[in-house]
């Protein structure tokens, strides 16, 4: 049964973030920030959001207006985006791996508040039962996502202009506002 948990748990996770709006994300993200703080900051991010999701996460999804949550969400992405279009040096200092680091876990931790993921684990806890082993598979599956996002992030800046990083950046991050504020994603 703790086999069966944590695999399906690990199996559904993974599968469901390949290629999915978060990857997409947090690949953009550390394009433009580098791997350490992007990692660790969704890393940090989805530790949350699951041990949400195998806790409370029924209880947490009837305390929060899903419109509530979209129109914040929407608005968080748009400003990350126009901040994105800003005319700064790319810096490797402390400050902004700070910055990059607490930007990643707030749009993470947004994104995938009522995610398909985050249910399905609620779902797997209420009928498997083994909180413990669920969320281990989930959160590992999503760190290895984070993982590949934030490889090929990184990769591809050593590739790219920094300005047509930002530029891209910016395009993206707006783009999943407006498709969140209108309800598609």
């Amino acid at each position: 049964m703790i086999a069966e948990a944590f695999g399906t748990a690990f199996g559904l996770t993974f599968i469901a973030e390949l290629g999915d709006k978060t990857q997409i994300a947090i690949l953009t993200l550390a394009a433009r920030h580098g791997f350490a703080p992007v990692f660790l900051g969704s890393a940090l991010a989805f530790v949350l959001l699951d041990a949400i999701s195998v806790g409370i996460g029924a209880i947490f999804a009837k305390i929060l207006p899903q419109t509530a949550v979209r129109i914040v969400s929407a608005a968080i992405f748009i400003v990350f985006g126009i901040l994105s279009f800003q005319n700064r040096e790319k810096k490797k200092e402390t400050a902004d791996s700070k910055s990059a680091f607490f930007g990643t876990f707030v749009i993470v931790a947004l994104m995938e508040l009522g995610d398909k993921t985050q249910l399905a684990l609620v779902a797997l806890t209420s009928k498997m039962g083994q909180p413990f082993y669920i969320f281990m598979g989930g959160t590992l599956a999503l760190w290895l996502t984070s993982l590949i996002g934030a490889i090929a992030g990184s990769a591809l800046s050593k590739f790219l202009p920094f300005k047509l990083i930002r530029f891209i950046s910016g395009t993206v991050f707006i783009c999943f506002g407006i498709l969140i504020a209108v309800g598609v994603m």
